[in-house]
C-alpha cells in the first residue's frame, strides 16, 4: 500500500448532543481512489466536510498532506485547499461564465499567469475530460453529464495533489456515469492523483476503487478493497451492498433506536 495523504485519527464530531462521527480512523493512501461509502445519515458526508476543512472536529486530527488541518486558521486552511480539487455533487458552476470561464476560475483566483497561458492550460484541462472546443459554451447549452466534466476540469485546474467528489455520479444515467468513473480512473493515472469519492452507487465504487470504506451510524465498519468488501461477512455490509430491505436493519424501526443507535448491527 502507498502512503498515507490523508490520516483520520478519533474524529469525533458533534451537533449538540447528536454524535455524529463517533471516533473514526482511517487512512487514505497517496495516489489511489478511495471511495467512502455507507447508509443515509452514516456521516459520509459530515466526513468529506472535515477532509475539506469545511466544519471543525469536535475532537480528533484530520491530517492532510503533513499537516492536521483540524488546528488550521483559515489563511493556513487556504493553503492546503490549493492542494486539492473538489468536483460538487451538483457541478457548481457559475451560470454566467462560459465553460472556459469556469474552469478558469481557480486559475485567475490563486495564480499570477497571464491571460494568454490561462486560456492554454483551460483547453488542456477541457481536452483531458473530453470537451475539447467547448470553451465558449454556457452551462445551460450543455448536458448534466457534461456539466459534471467541466466541474472535473475546473477541479483539475491547479493540478492538484488531491481531488475530493461528492456523488460524481448523482443525476446521471448509468452510461454517462459509468464515463464519468472512467474519467476518475484515467485522470487518477496519468496525473498521479489522490482520488477521494464519497457515493452511494455500489456499481461505481467496485469498479473504481482501489480501497472501500464503510462508515454506519458515524464509526469505520469495514476497510478493504472491493473484492473484500463483496465478500464481506458483515451482516449490515451486505445488505447494504445487495440493497435489500431486510437484514441487519429492519425496515420497520422505532424512532427512539433510529436517533439513540440501539439496533444491533
Amino acid at each position: 500500500m502507498a502512503q498515507p495523504i490523508i490520516e483520520i485519527k478519533n474524529l469525533i464530531k458533534k451537533f449538540g448532543d447528536r454524535t455524529v462521527l463517533d471516533g473514526v480512523h482511517a487512512v487514505i493512501p497517496e495516489g489511489k481512489i478511495t471511495v467512502i461509502m455507507g447508509g443515509s445519515g452514516c456521516g459520509k458526508s459530515t466526513l468529506l466536510r472535515h477532509l475539506i476543512g469545511l466544519h471543525r472536529p469536535t475532537s480528533g486530527e484530520v491530517w492532510v498532506d503533513g499537516k492536521n488541518i483540524a488546528g488550521l486558521d483559515e489563511p493556513g486552511m487556504n493553503d492546503v485547499r490549493k492542494k486539492f480539487g473538489m468536483l460538487f455533487q451538483g457541478s457548481a458552476l457559475f451560470n454566467s461564465m462560459t465553460v472556459g470561464e469556469n474552469v478558469a476560475v481557480p486559475l485567475k483566483e490563486h495564480t499570477d499567469l497571464s491571460p494568454e497561458i490561462i486560456r492554454i492550460i483551460v483547453r488542456v484541462k477541457l481536452e483531458l475530460v473530453g470537451l475539447t472546443g467547448f470553451e465558449n459554451f454556457m452551462p445551460h447549452e450543455i448536458s448534466g453529464g457534461m456539466k459534471k466534466r467541466v466541474a472535473l476540469a475546473r477541479a483539475i485546474a491547479l493540478d492538484p495533489k488531491i481531488v475530493f467528489y461528492d456523488e460524481p455520479g448523482a443525476g446521471l444515467d448509468p452510461i454517462t456515469a459509468s464515463m464519468i468513473d472512467r474519467l476518475i480512473l484515467d485522470l487518477s493515472k496519468k496525473l498521479s492523483i489522490t482520488s477521494v469519492v464519497v457515493t452511494h452507487e455500489m456499481k461505481s465504487a467496485f469498479r473504481i476503487a482501489d480501497q472501500i470504506i464503510i462508515l454506519q451510524k458515524g464509526k469505520v465498519l469495514q476497510v478493504g478493497t472491493a473484492e473484500d468488501i463483496q465478500n464481506s461477512t458483515n451482516a449490515y455490509v451486505q445488505q447494504f451492498i445487495q440493497g435489500e430491505p431486510e437484514g441487519a436493519i429492519p425496515f420497520k424501526q422505532t424512532s427512539e433506536a433510529y436517533l439513540k443507535g440501539l439496533l444491533d448491527t
